[in-house]
């Protein structure tokens, strides 16, 4: 969601024309667009609906697309006033969960502060986090006092078999290999554990009328882009079976359909963003754009209000901007 570090991108100059079938359903693909600018474009399986970025960042190079900026000092990346509603909304996501799973371990792969893993530890849960390095722990860990593991999830030292929920919130997209993440926490959930998936719905409205304005894009850290069918379906072929998929998140829909709306009109992309965050976590964009910035301001309430309206349509059309999904372990 962010913008990228500094550095050149990956160039599509020179890469085949070969789109490899979906790994989801095996149907053929097509480009739907490309961001230039970054160098990057989108593939949708004309079956189930994933996307896919395309080139594909290896692995060893994408920890440069995740900067200290990324997450801000301390792990704080928004100011004062909405980082207390992120708290807010972490804790109100524990209680929901705590609705689903049995007290005991649980895993959030992609922990990042560790918010909604305190709020679990508070209702009674044996909370463990992995995250990818040590920046994005370091708040769990040092402030929250988390058990937080940092390296590559797939090969991390874990029980098999013993936790009553694997939690990937906003994490499964940026995986290289989601159905490899999938297989990995099946085998660590206990039979009947609950599997909690939260992504951005690249079948959403947002997602098509916005295409390379959607806030939610995020290239080229998210490697696919799920939408709830695509995602059912990867799920279900991976031993899980559905329980609940919810389309409403009054945490990142509003703010998808208004900072899409910004992009859309022409204004530096995601600028409202970058205004919102901490000092410590802003790029050039706030800086280099002041008189955006304040028709930003300007037109934050009208189009504050058509966004929270929008969010009300899209959940009631079952097409949120998110969609969150909620799957038990089946017996083999």
């Amino acid at each position: 969601m962010t913008k990228p570090a500094a550095g050149p991108s990956p160039q599509r100059q020179g890469q085949p024309r070969f789109l490899p079938r979906c790994p989801v359903c095996g149907a053929s693909v097509r480009e739907v667009f490309v961001v230039e600018a970054l160098g990057f474009g989108v593939d949708r399986c004309l079956g189930c609906g994933l996307g896919r970025t395309r080139p594909a960042v290896p692995s060893e190079d994408i920890g440069r697309w995740y900067p200290d900026s990324y997450y801000g000092r301390e792990n704080a990346r928004f100011n004062p006033c909405f980082e207390a509603l992120t708290r807010l909304f972490r804790r109100r996501r524990a209680r929901f969960l705590s609705g689903r799973a049995a007290r005991g371990p649980v895993l959030d792969v992609g922990c990042g502060r560790g918010i909604m893993l305190a709020a679990l530890r508070r209702l009674g849960y044996e909370a463990r986090g992995q995250e990818l390095n040590a920046s994005a722990a370091c708040h769990a860990r040092r402030v929250l006092g988390l058990d937080v593991s940092t390296g590559d999830f797939l090969v991390a030292v874990l029980e098999p078999d013993y936790y009553q929920a694997v939690i990937f919130w906003h994490s499964l997209e940026h995986f290289p290999d989601p159905a490899e993440a999938l297989v990995r926490a099946r085998a660590l959930l206990r039979p009947g554990g609950v599997l909690a998936v939260a992504v951005p719905n690249f079948d959403s409205l947002q997602a098509r009328l916005f295409g390379r304005h959607w806030f939610h894009l995020d290239l080229p850290r998210h490697y696919f882009h799920f939408g709830a069918r695509s995602l059912q379906a990867l799920l279900a072929r991976h031993g899980f079976r559905v329980v609940r998929t919810d389309h409403f998140c009054l945490e990142q829909n509003p703010f998808g359909w208004l900072q899409s709306l910004y992009n859309a009109l022409g204004f530096p992309s995601n600028l409202l963003y970058d205004l919102l965050k901490a000092s410590s976590a802003r790029d050039e964009t706030a800086r280099a754009h002041r008189i955006a910035g304040a028709l930003t301001v300007i037109l934050l309430l009208p189009l504050l209000v058509l966004a929270l309206l929008l969010t009300i349509l899209d959940a009631a059309l079952r097409q949120g901007g998110t969609v969150e999904l909620y799957a038990v372990k089946e017996e083999a």
